[in-house]
């Protein structure tokens, strides 16, 4: 299968699922990643804002840690600190993206990414453009965990020498 038959299998599949199941599985999630050592001892962690039924991950910014989110600039994705008196923006892909003018690329501790599918040696398949790839083969945080679905795990991922294999994941 190629990677974009699977992108088209598993949007397929997330459309199913309803919005309680979605809610179930990334509570699910969220506890997992509180229960993650190296989550425990991160200061500065990555994570993203939800969309087409994507693990939310949101319930974590009660957690005391500063938190940073992409934003899709001309030469790349960058990461730029939450802050709860600046609301998010959509961006011209529909993206909700964090105001900040405080890059923090090289901060990150502890990044979760989001994932269409995982293969069991944790390679990923994003939605295409490679943004995580390219920034990962640049900033590499100390860890990197995808985060999943459980039934979007796949024994195995069409990869390419520029893909970036995660340390671990999470799944629910």
């Amino acid at each position: 299968m190629t990677k974009q038959e699977i992108r088209k299998m598993i949007f397929s599949r997330r459309s199913q699922m309803t919005m309680e199941e979605v809610e179930w599985r990334s509570q699910r999630i969220v506890d997992k990643v509180r229960g993650d050592s190296y989550y425990q001892k991160a200061n500065v962690v990555a994570i993203f804002y939800p969309m087409h039924q994507e693990i939310n991950l949101l319930p974590l910014l009660v957690d005391t840690k500063t938190f940073v989110f992409p934003r899709v600039e001309k030469d790349g994705i960058h990461f730029y600190p939450y802050e709860k008196d600046k609301p998010f923006i959509k961006s011209s892909f529909g993206v909700m993206e964090p105001k900040g003018n405080k890059r923090m690329d090289h901060m990150i501790d502890y990044m979760l990414t989001p994932a269409l599918a995982i293969s069991k040696d944790y390679y990923r398949i994003g939605y295409g453009k490679a943004y995580y790839d390219r920034f990962l083969s640049i900033n590499r945080p100390k860890r990197v965990v995808g985060v999943i679905y459980s039934s979007l795990v796949m024994d195995q991922i069409p990869h390419e020498s520029h893909d970036q294999q995660l340390d671990d994941m999470i799944e629910g």
